[in-house]
């Protein structure tokens, strides 16, 4: 079945009325829907098995629950199905809706000021305290941005090919074996985000000008990890593409910390697991330009994450270390 007709199909079990408009993604396709139904409608790779789409579903529909959460809700179809399961040349695809929410994305967002990052803190520490008991077999999985297991993706550093560059990431995954890996892996697991990028954060601004958090999406990355992995993913996106990125870091966790505390091991872990997720997203991004050479979704991190790695040497981990353990002293 081409694929026009087979979008046809697919949102027809939602409302036939409806027109598709394509959004960005790695794996899966998305799309924006309007004029029938209204969402977000996700159609995931013919690989992807049931229960990963099953578990966002339970998550999501867990967390509304709590109430305090800026999470999509999900759409069922005209069928009452949550999950509808289409047919093309021979692949069984399954599909989804989930409800839009106001705002646009971080990445998107300027100016971006300090109290957005304390916002975007407390939110993702809501976001643990709300997931805390929650359980689903789906989550007991890990791939690629498995932050406790990061040096998965050492052998592919010489991808990068440039010879400084190498080094750089070279050197940060291990410090990540060396110092990091076995205190990550050694703290409590719950139910994750295991992706909150600034395309997953959504940004209103209000009347007085000043920035807060909208929604946070996109979780088909969730999986059981330690909540410092979420918080080290998190602050990764944060400090690119800014001059205060030690500041921005710091609001953040003191925004994170007012919700719930952490250890002073923990803040100390921050900055070289913010600086091993980037190294492995860099990493990836060497790869994926191989195997997917005109996808530009593939490489959208990686030249801001270039312009903070190859000024490395001028950020003294000490200093920031210091700067963040004041974070726990202000609360």
């Amino acid at each position: 079945m081409e694929q026009k007709n087979f979008l046809k199909e697919v949102i027809g079990r939602w409302d036939e009325r409806s027109q598709l408009d394509r959004l960005p993604g790695e794996c899966d396709w998305n799309f924006h829907v309007s004029g029938g139904a209204l969402g977000i409608l996700k159609v995931m790779h013919g690989d992807c098995e049931r229960v990963r789409v099953e578990t966002q579903i339970a998550m999501l529909k867990y967390l509304a629950q709590a109430g305090n959460i800026p999470i999509p809700r999900i759409i069922p179809s005209a069928n009452g199905n949550d999950i509808e399961c289409v047919e093309t040349d021979g692949t069984q695809r399954l599909a989804w809706m989930i409800s839009l929410l106001p705002g646009q994305t971080l990445a998107s967002t300027n100016p971006i000021g300090l109290s957005l990052m304390r916002d975007i803190g407390i939110s993702l520490s809501r976001l643990h305290v709300a997931l805390n008991d929650f359980s689903h077999p789906g989550l007991e999985y890990s791939f690629k941005w498995d932050l406790t297991a990061a040096d998965w993706f050492e052998p592919y550093v010489p991808q990068i090919q440039d010879p400084e560059r190498i080094a750089t990431v070279s050197r940060i995954f291990a410090d990540y074996k060396r110092n990091h890996k076995s205190f990550l892996k050694s703290l409590p697991k719950q139910a994750i985000h295991n992706d909150l990028n600034d395309h997953n954060i959504l940004v209103t601004t209000d009347e007085d000008g000043s920035n807060r958090v909208s929604g946070l999406i996109d979780f088909g990355d969730i999986l059981y990890g330690p909540v410092l992995a979420d918080i080290a993913i998190a602050g990764a996106y944060l400090v690119l593409n800014c001059d205060n990125l030690v500041d921005r870091l710091a609001m953040f966790l003191e925004g994170y910390q007012s919700i719930q505390p952490l250890s002073q091991a923990e803040i100390d872990a921050v900055w070289p697991l913010v600086l091993t997720r980037l190294a492995v997203s860099v990493t990836n991004a060497a790869v994926m330009k191989k195997e997917k050479p005109d996808d530009p979704y593939v490489v959208v991190t990686e030249g801001p994450a270039w312009q903070l790695l190859d000024h490395l040497d001028e950020f003294d981990g000490a200093v920031i270390r210091l700067r963040l353990r004041q974070t726990r002293q202000s609360l």
